[in-house]
């Protein structure tokens, strides 16, 4: 039986809450303590006109997303946009994929198709920065290694280091 209580989510926290929540940045260190944090690099490639509506759309829903620390990098290419953001936790990222499902089946009715979607992930520390060379190094260790405590997928996560 479906409850017709609203449910609680991402969308009801007040934007006090929202603007205190610690982000860190490549160009802005942490003033506290380190932590461990989900780096994630998502390439999407896609039909030019219809892409940088949907990655609009994937990024305001990531910057709403309470476990989205901040993004990185953007870098625009036309039919290619790479993004590379910081997450608490696979589980905070993997809501945040199944969130934005909508918005991949919108861009399918106007685009025709899916776009093409690679995401790497691998695990840092607040303050620590995030080069594009190290972005392009660890994605290419993925596809031509497989997944590896350097870089892995949702799909084959690796714990979080201890310590």
């Amino acid at each position: 039986m479906r409850s017709h209580l609203p449910r609680r989510t991402d969308r009801h926290v007040n934007t006090r809450t929202k603007a205190t929540r610690s982000r860190c940045t490549a160009s802005e260190p942490a003033r506290t303590a380190h932590w461990t944090v989900l780096v994630e690099a998502r390439t999407i490639t896609g039909n030019r006109e219809h892409l940088r509506p949907l990655v609009a759309a994937l990024r305001a829903q990531a910057e709403d997303h309470l476990g989205h620390l901040g993004e990185v990098h953007f870098t625009d290419e036309g039919d290619r946009i790479r993004l590379v953001s910081r997450w608490r936790s696979p589980a905070d990222l993997r809501s945040f994929v199944e969130r934005t499902h909508r918005e991949l089946l919108v861009y399918r009715a106007e685009a025709g198709r899916f776009p093409t979607v690679e995401r790497t992930l691998w695990w840092s520390t607040t303050g620590t920065g995030v080069s594009a060379a190290e972005v392009e190094e660890r994605t290419e260790l993925l596809r031509t290694r497989g997944p590896s405590p350097r870089a892995f997928t949702l799909a084959s996560p690796v714990p979080a280091p201890v310590g």
